[in-house]
């Protein structure tokens, strides 16, 4: 199993997580839906590239883990092959409100900014290696900025999050107009019907921003799933 290679501890409930902790996130279509917890036997795990969403298994598992207060990211892409439109008609841009092994609260995408930031968290057309504005988007505070002693000695951060083969689907849409790469070359340009997406770079801890059309489909663009939740 990719158990994710975090020194957190596997957790049987939710309550119980702390940072860095992960827990075994099921779904079961014959029964409750989400589940948390629990055996995985009768339950397939998904790849940590994902699996294509028009055929997903009846039961399966990946992890979540715990990044700040109320706020479980899952290990990896669930679904690939799933367009922005299909999640936002679905509610799982904002957020689906669900209760989760008596858990209340939504599953939703993450943040992910919505143009590049310069080294002083302004934006910037072109990349250069800050990040994405605003800075405080959850792909680089939760999964760029994971705590480095709480990954597993010997392993890095894409054996926590499996982000380097795929990109995520986030919430926002790019501000309008002329992109860069780092070269500064002049990429592409965006428009009002893309939408950001974050992951698929070799870097160790930068991950990269780029965008699609709403209504693409493809087996290196998915759906990572978010839990939020009221913590008391």
């Amino acid at each position: 199993m990719a158990v994710p290679a975090t020194t957190g501890q596997l957790r049987e409930r939710v309550e119980d997580m702390e940072i860095g902790d992960y827990i075994v996130w099921k779904y079961d279509s014959t029964i409750t839906g989400y589940i948390f917890g629990g055996s995985t036997s009768g339950y397939t795990e998904i790849a940590v590239t994902g699996h294509p969403l028009g055929s997903m298994p009846a039961k399966y598992f990946w992890y979540g883990i715990k990044v700040d207060k109320g706020l479980l990211i899952s290990d990896r892409i669930v679904s690939h092959t799933v367009t922005w439109d299909w999640l936002n008609t679905n509610k799982f841009v904002e957020g689906f409100p669900l209760t989760i092994s008596g858990i209340s609260g939504a599953v939703r995408s993450l943040s992910g900014g919505v143009l590049y930031a310069d080294a002083n968290g302004n934006k910037s057309n072109a990349d250069l290696g800050y990040g994405a504005f605003p800075s405080m988007n959850e792909w680089d505070k939760y999964i760029i900025k994971f705590p480095f002693n709480k990954i597993s000695t010997g392993n890095t951060l894409d054996d926590v999050f499996h982000y380097l083969t795929n990109y995520t689907w986030c919430r926002e849409t790019p501000i309008y107009g002329t992109w860069k790469d780092s070269a500064g070359n002049t990429s592409s340009s965006a428009s009002s019907s893309h939408r950001i997406g974050r992951g698929s770079n070799t870097r160790t801890q930068w991950s990269d921003l780029n965008y699609a059309g709403s209504s693409n489909s493809s087996a290196t663009w998915g759906f990572r799933p978010v839990f939020e939740y009221k913590e008391v």
